[in-house]
């Protein structure tokens, strides 16, 4: 139909400027994506909800059914103050919380032709928490509603996603959706030593945003052993007074997960003797153990605050003494004497201690036995390290 001379132009609908922009960003990881075999399902954008791409990965050519979700983002308006990252509103920080997907962001730099990543699921679940709580150490700050407030979410400094990072990037991503499935956490009960160590550290890394990782882990603590048992020790630790830990925004965890945990921290006279007899091994296999910073300080920091503390340390003595080789017993005593000095200054505490060696043949037997006692005649007490 022809226009009348002087008739207005009818408005009609106009692309987004930014939608060139856009395509290429999306595009361009498409591409990058095929190019590693993976099988990539666009998301037709009348059901994009922040998953712009399904991806598979494969394996020698095989689908291996790791899938996870990218939300492609791109341009110069995503990066702000030298770094990029994806602005995400209290709405994007649930979606991806909530996602039964994990979900990546990538954000594809035009200039340099480099796309720059971050997991955002393991940002909203391992930690954003921290890295807020850590932030704001010292300042008065409200608790309601804070968790999912927007913010600007920037990707890790040099994180680019390239023909040479791939491996590393899907060694990630296969790690991850192993933890974010929660099969993880059932190493614990693995009998292969790496395999417990590994769901110890993704117990830490999952309990920086949520509690029952690192309950999990207290609570599953007399079925690790030698190295793996040192390993949550240390992890533990961060949820007690260590004053050794150097705290930064990356092993920082969250107070109101330190305090859940904390309170868990009622140990049982065959949990505490389970503890020194692993630390004791990995000691004598030539480990930091019984000294400051060692494993055996991450012991004493767990146990301190535990009620009835010197009873259920007499507890374990006499159950190591009857059952237990003598450097178990010995250190058990070490500890039973340190802490009844601490906690009940009103005992004899030379007497009680030269009571149980001469009542327990193993720990009169110990090389040192002799040595303790002189050092609780000169000095009140012995030092645990």
């Amino acid at each position: 139909m022809s226009q009348t001379p002087g008739q207005a132009t009818p408005k009609r609908k106009r692309l987004r400027n930014t939608r060139r922009t856009e395509r290429e960003g999306v595009n361009a990881l498409r591409a990058f994506l095929e190019d590693q075999d993976c099988v990539v399902q666009e998301v037709d954008t009348a059901n994009d909800f922040g998953k712009d791409l399904l991806v598979d990965l494969t394996k020698n050519h095989e689908i291996t059914g790791e899938t996870i979700a990218i939300q492609v983002k791109s341009g110069k308006s995503f990066s702000q103050r030298g770094h990029w990252g994806i602005p995400a509103s209290s709405a994007d920080l649930h979606t991806w919380y909530e996602s039964s997907t994990p979900i990546y962001g990538v954000i594809f730099d035009p200039a340099e032709r480099e796309f720059h990543w971050i997991n955002l699921s393991s940002y909203v679940h391992e930690h954003m928490d921290a890295l807020q709580d850590h932030k704001n150490l010292g300042k008065q700050k409200s608790q309601s509603g804070i968790r999912f407030k927007g913010h600007f979410v920037s990707t890790p400094e040099k994180q680019t996603l390239t023909q040479e990072s791939w491996e590393n990037f899907a060694g990630e991503v296969r790690g991850y959706i192993h933890r974010f499935g929660g099969r993880t956490l059932l190493d614990l009960m693995s009998e292969d030593m790496s395999a417990q160590i590994s769901a110890v550290h993704d117990c830490f890394a999952l309990g920086r945003g949520d509690a029952r990782a690192l309950l999990l882990l207290r609570h599953t603590i007399t079925k690790l052993s030698n190295y793996a048992l040192a390993q949550a020790l240390h992890v533990l630790s961060h949820c007690a007074s260590n004053p050794d830990i150097p705290w930064n925004e990356r092993n920082w965890i969250p107070q109101n997960i330190t305090w859940q945990v904390n309170a868990s921290f009622n140990w049982s006279p065959e949990e505490i003797l389970h503890m020194i007899r692993q630390v004791e091994e990995t000691g004598s296999a030539g480990v930091s153990a019984w000294e400051r910073g060692g494993y055996g300080q991450s012991l004493v920091v767990l146990i301190w605050d535990s009620p009835d503390l010197c009873e259920r340390l007499h507890s374990a003595l006499l159950t190591a003494c009857r059952g237990y080789d003598d450097n178990v017993a010995f250190r058990t005593l070490i500890l039973y004497q340190y802490f009844l000095g601490i906690r009940r200054p009103d005992v004899d505490l030379k007497e009680r201690v030269e009571s149980l060696v001469k009542s327990n043949p193993i720990l009169a037997e110990h090389a040192v036995s002799s040595g303790l006692l002189s050092t609780i005649d000169d000095f009140g007490w012995a030092d645990i390290f």
